[in-house]
């Protein structure tokens, strides 16, 4: 039975030998992952200069400035509205009610009535 100092001794040994590759295997791997590799897309529409063309470069392009203005108008709405499950969660947060008292589906008695 080998003793834990034995397995340390050949993790040891294995760790300082260095292994190299053939060259012609590396190679043969670097070309076959570039013919793999994705090549960048061109844009379908290019940008042009301008105000908008600026701004969508602040925020990475035009996918990631729509993404911030769906966030943006969504905060937006539920800052203004303040739906009742909403109000619920912000007053459970806050400490000002308990969680026997949380109802974020306040209509849930008319989706399980049996009729």
């Amino acid at each position: 039975m080998a003793r834990e100092d034995d397995l340390d001794a050949l993790f040891a040994q294995a760790a300082s030998q260095e292994l190299a590759l053939p060259d012609r295997l590396t190679a043969r791997i670097l070309a076959e992952a570039s013919a793999w590799q994705a090549k960048p897309a061109e844009p379908a529409v290019p940008l042009k200069s301008g105000w908008f063309a600026v701004l969508s470069g602040w925020f990475g392009g035009t996918g990631a400035l729509a993404g911030m203005s769906a966030a943006t108008l969504t905060g937006l709405y539920l800052g203004i509205v303040q739906p009742t499950p909403i109000l619920a969660l912000a007053a459970l947060v806050s400490g000002s009610t308990t969680i026997d008292s949380l109802d974020l589906l306040p209509a849930s008695a008319t989706l399980l009535a049996q009729e």
